[in-house]
């Protein structure tokens, strides 16, 4: 049965709170991280990946201050370095960082 226009706003209005929550948070970068092919490994699960994600401030590979959370895309956007062939992960870089990488391993 469709939902109502009340219905639609309400849901959508519920989803975007939900989505910026810390637990939507983390359910939404965990799925990203999956679709975009990295594996947990013996060395992380992906709940230990997100705490560490989340607390990390500056580049590991510069040091530069990462752009909040929900900011547009920038040069000092947060990102998950991942081997592309393998899936495993490597650093937490800021996007500048991880634009290069990109050059220079798979």
């Amino acid at each position: 049965m469709p939902r109502t226009p009340e219905q639609q706003e309400y849901h959508k209005q519920y989803m975007y709170e939900y989505r910026w929550s810390e637990k939507g948070y983390k359910n939404h970068m965990i799925d990203k991280w999956k679709r975009r092919g990295l594996v947990e490994t013996d060395q992380y699960t992906f709940e230990e990946l997100f705490e560490a994600y989340a607390c990390c401030s500056e580049c590991e590979n510069c040091g530069v201050e990462f752009a909040p959370a929900g900011a547009v895309r920038c040069s000092h956007s947060k990102c998950l370095d991942h081997n592309h062939e393998t899936g495993v992960f490597r650093d937490i870089l800021c996007h500048s960082c991880n634009i290069k990488r990109r050059g220079i391993d798979p």
